[in-house]
């Protein structure tokens, strides 16, 4: 079983193989024939489950079973309200769980403390007692606002006076907070608020959101702070209940939009509870918080004090993140301290082992495995002084591992079958119990995948997969190994490279980028990008690349070293050799600080690409190219070069208008349907020259040309479903064809999906409006996307089922011996030559545009080439005897090309 890592939309980033651990996604593996089946509770929450496995208590087959990819489609089709059945019931009533909170705790300590200090920071401080009374204010305005339950307000503030008001006050008024970095840049956030539906922003002057379209109020407006002055600072009434939506956090995301999670009060309240309990014997004191106030690393500082009834006390804003141990020393003793991993190397590097220890009497950290700082200064402190969490937002923030902190929640150590593996041997970790969050927002079928039932817990409960190697030690301590993906800690956060990628993808000199990140010190991570420049970008510089992330990223994902290099070290098999380009920046020397750039060496490249495939698109007068090979069922290279003619670069997201390659998807969604029960391959469906024409004639070469005219009404006729949306479900969401549409091109060419929109004639010249007019059959895509279409035609030419592991297993004989999806290409005969081609070639695509999708089934491997330009046949030759030079790929294609 596939661990569940970098999930989601895969796009693969320019010039970057799409991999998983070094595997694509739509490889077969040995798993890809596992059947599984849509399962949910009492609670209506969805998860899949192996169809092996006897179910959970509590859980119940929906329905539909088969291979994960349709279970997962009909998740997404399925599943539209991921509030619970018993939260929506009390909505309904206008009642709440009643259980306690942050915002019951600390009016409780309003009352019974009023004057003990709850926080301090620069310039201000706040007891117990004012805390509660503008926090009074701001639910009641907020509630003037139409802000109520249900709601997400966005929070943008830094470490100051009004940020645990302000997030108190949303929690009061009934709504989920959505906290959100200062430094990160506007585009960022608002595709942030966009994701979590907040329709509401609180913020301060300093970090006005333009372009957001909702409701925004700055916190230092005197204009707002006179209405709050007027307002009662007498409490709302009620509580919000254990299942609305405290936090919406953001998380790591592979590619596309931001990836939030849903973090319900249940699961906050109980990691507060859990990690107040470490203050007891702790004598005076609180805590100090230094972690940026948006990160998942900071919200165990800035709530468990004040659950314990303990002072907060938070840096200054313009503290240096890296150089935290000064400011922390002078702060004075505290009795509990939680930092990230990397923020205690840092400490510890700069004030030793004996100041660290004396900073705090416990320590809780959090961001991924500790370092061997902690290790030292566990061994310092002495037994049970230093505890680990595990700090995700899917957990709510927690658990502590070092043990179980209590007998509601359990990690498990777990195999690819659900099943604990034996102390002391590696698996994956799972949490369970009332930290799991609610979900992805917006995405029920990644919901599905990473929160599973637990078959181990009480009925109808779920656990989250972590995506952690993990292994148990015979004193019940889970020690964290790394991850199976990319994701890792940087400066607090948790992060993905290939966030990075795609914003430096965007800038129009680059042609490849690759991040990765690079440990200067145990638990210490910086990010470092090596950039391939796109030919006849003179002037390119390291430092404007940076400020290019800065504008896009938010901060801890921009580039601590940008490097530009010849080219980029492949393997033969075409994967980026990332050993090979670790160590590889120049100029920055030992103690010198982040942000260094230069220029290294040039290293082997596998690929034609660079000048090679720029001087082949001039020569022949196509604007833009994008080719996709794959080999051995994975995707081993994706490069793009050129313009879409209107001076955007062509990447390896764009999309193309797919022509007569359509079909293809058309066929994959009537064989859907046959599986279904919906079709039948002997069904009359029309005549043609007054001869009878069959499901199965369509599908088959010799009758392609009426399944071209046929095939669309025929899907409709059976569905009552119009085309774009049928095959949408069918074929585009199961095999995760994001970046591609049926019928009018994606809109856009800003947050959505990059489009070539204009064709061009074989002498370069702009054809405006020729792609649009083409029929509902036509196909926008990506040469990534159409990369899984071939390689689910190569499986059926070979007798395989048509999907691999995203639709039920079909196979579908046809006259001549062929499959079905095979006799829609234009197949060549010669399969005893071990060389057989499957092709749609030049006249495949519409006027100024190419499109071609060659695959060599006994040898399986294949191609795919989309040109803006009706001369894109000569650059994809270029391309193929280019890879026959330099790869495996024996260069054969059929005529046409």
């Amino acid at each position: 079983m596939a661990h569940p890592g970098k999930m989601g939309s895969n796009v693969p980033t320019q010039g970057t193989p799409m991999t998983r651990k070094g595997a694509a996604l739509f490889e077969p593996r040995d798993d890809a024939r596992a059947q599984w089946r849509v399962v949910l509770n009492d609670e209506g929450q969805y998860a899949i489950w192996p169809a092996t496995r006897e179910l959970p208590a509590g859980w119940w087959a929906e329905g539909v079973g088969g291979v994960r990819e349709r279970c997962l489609a009909r998740v997404q089709e399925a599943w539209t309200d991921p509030c619970p059945v018993s939260l929506r019931r009390r909505v309904a009533e206008g009642v709440t769980g009643g259980a306690v909170d942050v915002t019951t705790v600390t009016g409780r300590l309003a009352r019974r403390v009023p004057g003990a200090e709850a926080l301090r920071g620069e310039g201000f401080a706040l007891t117990f007692g004012e805390l509660e009374a503008v926090s009074n204010r701001w639910a009641r305005y907020l509630r003037s606002l139409g802000v109520g339950r249900g709601a997400v307000v966005g929070v943008l503030l830094g470490r100051g006076a009004d940020l645990h008001a302000v997030t108190l006050g949303v929690w009061k008024a009934g709504a989920g907070c959505l906290p959100l970095e200062t430094e990160s840049p506007v585009a960022s956030l608002c595709a942030l608020l966009s994701v979590a539906g907040a329709r509401f922003l609180v913020t301060e002057m300093p970090y006005g959101v333009g372009g957001f379209g909702g409701r925004v109020r700055y916190a230092d407006d005197p204009e707002v702070r006179g209405v709050l002055a007027r307002l009662s600072d007498e409490p709302l009434g009620g509580a919000p209940d254990p299942e609305d939506v405290a936090y919406v956090m953001r998380v790591p995301a592979v590619a596309g939009p931001p990836l939030a999670v849903a973090v319900p009060h249940r699961g906050l309240a109980h990691h507060l509870g859990s990690v107040a309990a470490e203050f007891a014997g702790t004598g005076g004191g609180g805590t100090a918080v230094c972690a940026p106030v948006a990160s998942e690393g900071a919200v165990t500082g800035l709530w468990a004090p004040l659950w314990a009834g303990r002072r907060v006390l938070l840096a200054p804003r313009a503290l240096d993140p890296g150089r935290p141990g000064e400011w922390l020393s002078r702060a004075g003793t505290c009795a509990l301290l939680a930092m990230t991993a990397c923020q205690l190397e840092h400490v510890v590097t700069q004030l030793g082992e004996a100041g660290g220890a004396a900073l705090a009497r416990r320590f809780v950290v959090t961001g991924g495995a500790p370092g061997p700082a902690a290790a030292r200064l566990a061994q310092r402190l002495g037994p049970g002084r230093l505890r680990t969490a595990y700090g995700a937002a899917e957990t709510s923030f927690g658990p502590l591992l070092t043990p179980e902190p209590d007998g509601d929640t359990r990690t498990r150590v777990l195999d690819g079958d659900f099943l604990p593996v034996p102390d002391g041997a590696v698996g994956e970790l799972y949490v369970t119990g009332p930290g799991v969050a609610r979900g992805y927002v917006g995405r029920p079928a990644l919901t599905a995948q990473r929160f599973v039932p637990d078959p181990y817990g009480p009925a109808g409960a779920r656990m989250y997969r972590t995506g952690e190697s993990a292994r148990r030690t015979s004193t019940g301590e889970v020690r964290l190994l790394g991850r199976t993906d990319r994701q890792l800690w940087v400066r607090g956060h948790r992060a993905d490279p290939v966030e990075t990628e795609e914003a430096l993808h965007d800038h129009p000199g680059v042609a490849e980028a690759v991040v990765m990140g690079v440990e200067d010190a145990p638990g210490v991570v910086r990010l470092a990008a090596y950039v391939v420049a796109r030919p006849g970008a003179e002037g390119l510089d390291e430092a404007a690349l940076a400020a290019h992330c800065e504008r896009r990223v938010p901060a801890h994902l921009v580039p601590a070293d940008v490097t530009l290099v010849d080219e980029v070290p492949r393997g033969a098999d075409g994967r980026v050799e990332r050993s090979a380009l670790h160590g590889r920046t120049a100029g920055r020397g030992p103690g010198e600080p982040d942000g260094c750039r230069g220029r290294a060496a040039p290293g082997k490249r596998s690929f034609r690409g660079g000048s090679g495939l720029a001087e082949s698109l001039a020569a022949h007068r196509v604007p833009g190219v994008c080719f996709a090979l794959w080999e051995g069922g994975r995707l081993v290279a994706v490069e793009a070069a050129g313009s879409d003619g209107a001076g955007r670069p062509i990447t390896p997201r764009t999309a193309f208008p797919a022509g007569r390659l359509s079909r293809h998807v058309a066929v994959l969604g009537a064989l859907r349907l046959v599986d279904q029960g919906l079709l039948a391959l002997d069904a009359r469906v029309g005549r043609a020259g007054g001869v009878p024409v069959t499901l199965a004639d369509l599908l088959c070469r010799r009758r392609a040309d009426v399944g071209a005219a046929l095939l669309p009404g025929l899907l409709e006729d059976a569905t009552g479903e119009a085309l774009g949306p049928l095959l949408r479900r069918l074929v585009l969401g199961p095999l995760g064809l994001d970046g591609s549409r049926f019928g009018a091109p994606p809109s856009g060419n800003g947050g959505g999906v990059p489009v070539a929109r204009v064709g061009h004639d074989a002498t370069g010249r702009a054809l405006h409006g020729v792609g649009r007019s083409a029929g509902r059959l036509q196909l926008w895509a990506t040469a990534p996307d159409l990369a899984k279409v071939t390689w689910e035609l190569r499986r059926s030419l070979r007798g395989a089922p048509c999907e691999r592991d995203s639709m039920a297993p079909v196979a579908v004989p046809c006259p001549g011996g062929l499959h079905g999806l095979a006799a829609e290409t234009e197949a060549q005969d010669g399969e005893a030559r071990g060389a057989q081609e499957a092709c749609d070639a030049a006249d495949a695509a519409p006027p100024g545009y190419y499109a071609a999708s060659a695959f060599c089934p006994g040898a399986d491997r294949g191609l795919v080439v989309l040109a803006n330009g009706s001369a894109g046949g000569r650059v994809g030759r270029e391309i193929a005897a280019s890879l026959k030079e330099r790869t495996s790929y024996d260069g054969q294609l059929p005529d046409g090309w």
